[in-house]
C-alpha cells in the first residue's frame, strides 16, 4: 500500500523530459528523409490514387498503389514480432461513392509484449488514396504527393523503424483508404478495432504534413500543428457533469494526448517546434482521427505549419501563371522527416511507458489545501509519479513536480479552484504515460 506525500512543491519550470530512452532515440534515428522522399515518388508515379480509379492496371491507380504498399509492409516485418494488417471491406454508396466499391486499409501490426496490457494499443495512419480537383473523376492525374503521400510515407517509415522492437503494447500502423471519400476506411477501421475490444489510447492522423511553403511564398520547416478536439465527441452525461463541475474543457483525452505529442516530439526531433491547437481540426476541414474521436478513443491530427490551398484536391494544371497541383516538386522530405521523428519518439516512449494512473480523483475543495489521489496499476514498471499544473487561466502545463512511487499527494496552500491538475507514470527510463486529470472529485 503506498503512503500519501504530504509536501509542498517547488515550481520547476522546464516541461521537457529531460532523459532520452536509447531505444527511442534508435528507432528516431531509424526515419530517412531519402527513404521518405523515394516512397512519394513511387506513389505520385501511379498518377492517380483515387479511391475509384482502377483496381486491375498493374501500374496505375489505387490497386497498384495498393499491391505496393502492401509488399513493402510485408517486408518491413519479415524477420519480426510485427505482422502485416489488412483491413478490407465493402464500403456502402454515399455522395462521393455512386456503387459499392472494395476498400482496403494496409499495414502492421506489432504486437505488445505486456500481457496484462494485451489490449491497450497505439494507432498511426496515413491516407493512401488521392484526388483532382473533381472528386468524382477517378481517371485524372492526382500525385498526392502532400495530400496524403506524406502521410502515407511516414506510415513506411514507422513500420521499418519499429519493426525489431518489443513495446510493451501494441502499435497499429496503417495506410487508410477512402479519407478523401468521407474518411471511410478510417471509419471502418476504427470500427473494427472498437468492435474487437482494442483499448486505443492514443492515434494520430498524419495528413498534409509535407509542405514548407505557404501561398504567400514563406517558408516553414521548423514548426508542426496538432490538432486535437476538446469535449470529446462521445461525451456522456457523467463526463458532462465532470465537464461542467472543474471546466476540465482542454483537459479531454485527446489534447493530452496532444500535449504529449508536442512535448516528447519536440526531445526527439531537434530544433522543431510544435503547436497545440486548440481546435478538432481546421475550420470547415476533417482528417481521419475524428473517425476514432467517434468512436471514444483519444486522437489527434498532425499537420504542416503552412499549407497552400493550390497543392491540395486540384488537378495539376497552369491557369494565370497559378501552378496548381499536388506534385512531387513540393514535397519537402526533410521537413516531414523531422515531423516524423517527432511522432516516432511520441509514439516509442509511449509504447514503453508503464500504464498511466488509474481512478484519478480530485479532493479538497473548500480547502486551504489541494489533494489528488489514484492507483497504480503497473507498480513493477513504475519508477516515479509526476504532478502537472497550471493555474485556472492557463492552457498549457506550467509546473511538473516529481512525486516519487506514491499514490496520493496533499498540497499545502494551493486551492483547488485556481488550479488544474494532471498525474503521469515514469518508468526508469524516463518514458511517461499520457497525463491523466481527475476523472473524479470527492471531497
Amino acid at each position: 500500500m503506498k503512503l500519501a506525500v504530504f509536501v509542498l512543491l517547488a515550481a520547476v519550470p522546464a516541461l521537457a523530459q529531460e532523459r532520452r530512452d536509447p531505444r527511442v532515440t534508435a528507432i528516431v534515428q531509424r526515419i530517412d528523409a531519402a527513404r521518405m522522399q523515394a516512397t512519394v515518388e513511387k506513389l505520385v508515379s501511379f498518377g492517380t490514387r483515387h479511391t475509384l480509379s482502377d483496381v486491375q492496371d498493374p501500374k496505375r491507380g489505387i490497386g497498384a498503389a495498393r499491391k505496393w504498399l502492401a509488399e513493402q509492409f510485408a517486408q518491413a516485418a519479415q524477420g519480426s514480432k510485427m505482422k502485416p494488417f489488412e483491413d478490407r471491406f465493402m464500403a456502402e454508396p454515399n455522395a462521393r461513392i455512386p456503387a459499392p466499391v472494395e476498400l482496403v486499409n494496409v499495414g502492421v501490426v506489432l504486437p505488445g509484449s505486456d500481457p496484462a496490457r494485451a489490449k491497450d494499443a497505439i494507432v498511426m495512419t496515413g491516407h493512401y488514396d488521392s484526388m483532382p480537383s473533381d472528386i468524382k473523376d477517378p481517371k485524372t492525374d492526382a500525385p498526392g504527393a502532400n495530400d496524403d503521400g506524406s502521410g502515407t510515407s511516414m506510415a513506411l517509415e514507422f513500420a521499418r523503424a519499429f519493426a525489431k522492437e518489443s513495446p510493451a503494447i501494441t502499435i497499429y500502423i496503417v495506410a487508410v483508404a477512402g479519407e478523401e471519400q468521407g474518411l471511410v476506411g478510417s471509419k471502418h477501421l476504427a470500427e473494427r478495432l472498437h468492435k474487437e475490444g482494442v483499448n486505443v489510447l492514443a492515434m494520430t492522423s498524419v495528413d498534409i504534413a509535407g509542405n514548407s511553403e505557404g501561398m504567400d511564398g514563406s517558408k516553414d520547416s521548423t514548426n508542426g500543428r496538432i490538432f486535437s478536439e476538446g469535449a470529446p465527441d462521445l461525451e456522456n452525461e457523467a463526463q458532462k457533469k465532470l465537464r461542467l463541475a472543474i471546466g476540465n474543457e482542454n483537459d479531454s483525452p485527446a489534447r493530452e494526448w496532444a500535449r504529449y505529442v508536442q512535448r516528447v516530439g519536440e526531445l526527439y526531433s531537434s530544433g522543431l517546434k510544435l503547436r497545440v491547437m486548440l481546435r478538432r481540426d481546421r475550420i470547415a476541414r476533417g482528417s481521419d482521427h475524428m473517425s476514432f474521436s467517434h468512436e471514444g478513443f483519444a486522437a489527434i491530427r498532425l499537420s504542416e505549419a503552412r499549407e497552400n490551398y493550390h497543392r491540395q484536391h486540384q488537378t495539376p494544371r497552369v491557369e494565370n501563371n497559378i501552378q496548381y497541383g499536388d506534385d512531387l516538386a513540393h514535397f519537402d522530405a526533410f521537413y516531414a522527416s523531422r515531423l516524423c521523428k517527432a511522432l516516432g519518439g511520441a509514439m516509442a516512449s509511449l509504447a514503453f511507458a508503464p500504464a498511466a494512473p488509474a481512478e484519478v480523483t480530485l479532493l479538497g475543495a473548500v480547502s486551504p489545501d489541494a489533494k489528488l489521489r489514484w492507483k497504480l496499476l503497473d507498480e513493477k514498471s513504475v519508477a516515479d509519479v509526476v504532478l502537472y499544473r497550471r493555474p485556472a487561466d492557463a492552457v498549457t502545463w506550467e509546473r511538473v513536480e516529481s512525486l516519487g512511487k506514491v499514490s496520493e499527494v496533499t498540497l499545502p496552500s494551493v486551492t483547488t479552484d485556481d488550479w488544474f491538475f494532471a498525474v503521469a507514470t515514469v518508468d526508469a527510463a524516463g518514458n511517461q504515460s499520457i497525463a491523466q486529470p481527475p476523472g473524479a472529485i470527492a471531497r
